[in-house]
């Protein structure tokens, strides 16, 4: 019953999934759960509520040969958010302990990394207030750090970039999604893999990342430097070369849509 609600290609996925390792569906009372959704946190905080206060926790699982990704997560949100949708309940993804936007089930056929698998969010703008640098100071503070919260599933290490100043974090946000974005294809190929020092980011990895057919910037590639945070989680920062801090290289070499753009609908087909 619910795959006749899912779009045709993510039915079929379900079909060959449902019942094998690759999509396993159990239901257990919450009191026997052996998911703690108490702390559950959200832009919306009445489903974070609803979830924390479920009586029944109905677990979605996907273990996934390499040559499954993205297919097979997205398949498994697919039919999570469907069985929520169903039975009028919160769908909430683990990795990031938030419950997931409504997105309705006829817009699922096309797997996008901006409907929310990276689990990084901006924080309140100025530290809620509590940031007294002068707004027009590039360097003027070190408020914001950003760590994402999914790209494991997909294969990778998190990303992280840290030490933004708060009129930066837009910017700083957007470099961490076209970097996730341009790591991606990695994931789908087994074996161990050597990242480059130096990443060259590109407006179609950006546009991609949206869903979005046309390259956001015309520009030349914007180059990244990695390094190892720990053995799960890279660190964005300035090219090797840049002269100056991270916060002088958000602000003076980054194309402008990267400060201007917060989110953006897919490039997706009207359904029928």
């Amino acid at each position: 019953m619910i795959r006749h609600g899912l779009p045709d290609p993510l039915a079929a996925a379900v079909s060959q999934r449902l019942g094998s390792p690759r999509l396993t569906i159990t239901s257990y009372p919450a009191t026997d759960s052996p998911w703690d959704l108490s702390d559950v946190a959200g832009v919306d905080e009445d489903d974070a509520e609803r979830a924390a206060k479920a009586t029944c926790h109905i677990d979605v699982t996907s273990v996934l040969p390499v040559g499954d990704l993205p297919c097979g997560p997205h398949t498994a949100r697919a039919i999570a958010m469907a069985i929520a949708e169903s039975v009028c309940g919160v769908p909430v993804d683990l990795a990031s302990n938030e419950p997931l936007p409504v997105i309705p089930l006829e817009r699922l056929d096309e797997f996008v990394l901006a409907d929310n698998w990276l689990g990084v969010a901006l924080p309140p703008y100025r530290n809620s207030g509590n940031c007294t640098a002068e707004e027009e100071d590039i360097d003027g503070c070190a408020c914001v750090d950003l760590t994402t919260r999914g790209l494991h599933r997909f294969g990778l290490p998190e990303l992280e970039i840290t030490d933004v100043a708060c009129p930066h974090s837009l910017a700083a946000l957007n470099v961490l999604r076209t970097t996730a974005q341009r790591l991606l294809p990695l994931g789908r190929h087994p074996g161990t893999h050597t990242v480059p020092n130096e990443l060259m980011l590109t407006g179609t990895d950006f546009a991609t990342y949206w869903g979005y057919g046309d390259p956001m910037w015309d520009d030349g590639p914007l180059p990244i430097d990695l390094m190892e945070a720990n053995p799960a989680r890279l660190a964005i920062r300035p090219p090797i070369d840049f002269p100056g801090t991270l916060n002088e290289w958000l602000w003076d070499e980054l194309p402008p849509i990267l400060h201007e753009l917060l989110s953006c609908e897919p490039d997706r087909p009207e359904p029928n």
